[in-house]
């Protein structure tokens, strides 16, 4: 695991421009502040004790029609996987989830995972608009993004962002979700197809919300009690 608080993870930024890419590429015709909110262990720290690549989500436990497409992991406490719905980027369906990004680091203790998230993770909607901006399938035009309020249960820290934006010939929503649990700190990316006015879907929204908050149910499913 990362002992320092400082080595933050940047594989979302490696795995973000594939998915934009891809999304892209095969997209159909246009149709804050942190928020407070078992695996056996051999130290006396609790916390969450599990190889990474295990705490990332996994096809089946994203809605139907998703494929794995990537996997990253740049270091010991480390883990990212990219996924996409093929039928929904190509608009052989109506759903409107495309793709999701998940990445999970685990720190040594909670003190690290509190200070990389409150400090060295910290983000803001100028950064996330700079990021998407710097994407060239994501184009030029209005790029907004808002702090955005889901409803997630189980962390003990988590900010969340929408963004809006055209990805090629499409319009999306972009819900970027960034928590702690313990030790492990979470980022999730879901892009959502618009409605056909460019409007919000309420639905993939829903779905979005439902991914984040899958992601933190499984820490907590790790997160083992400290021995009293």
């Amino acid at each position: 695991m990362p002992s320092h608080p400082t080595r933050t993870t940047f594989s979302i930024l490696i795995l973000l421009p594939i998915l934009i890419f891809l999304l892209a590429a095969c997209a159909a015709p246009s149709l804050g502040e942190p928020t407070p909110a078992p695996t056996p262990i051999t130290t006396p720290f609790a916390g969450v004790r599990e190889d990474p690549q295990r705490l990332t989500l996994i096809q089946t436990d994203l809605p139907d029609g998703f494929r794995k497409l990537d996997n990253t992991t740049l270091h010991e406490g480390h883990n990212a996987v990219l996924f996409m719905n093929p039928d929904a980027v190509s608009g052989k369906d109506d759903k409107r989830v495309l793709g999701v990004v998940d990445e999970i680091t685990t720190y040594e203790d909670d003190a690290d995972a509190r200070d990389a998230f409150e400090n060295d993770l910290l983000l803001t909607e100028q950064d996330i608009a700079q990021n998407i901006r710097e994407n060239e399938s994501a184009g030029q035009g209005d790029i907004q993004v808002e702090v955005y309020h889901p409803g997630l249960l189980g962390a003990d820290l988590w900010r969340a962002f929408k963004a809006s934006y055209q990805l090629g010939g499409t319009q999306v929503h972009e819900y970027r979700y960034q928590f702690m649990v313990s030790n492990a700190i979470g980022n999730v990316i879901v892009t959502v197809r618009a409605n056909a006015d460019g409007g919000e879907s309420a639905p993939g929204r829903k779905q979005a919300d439902a991914i984040a908050q899958k992601q933190i149910d499984k820490l907590n499913q790790f997160r083992a009690q400290r021995p009293q």
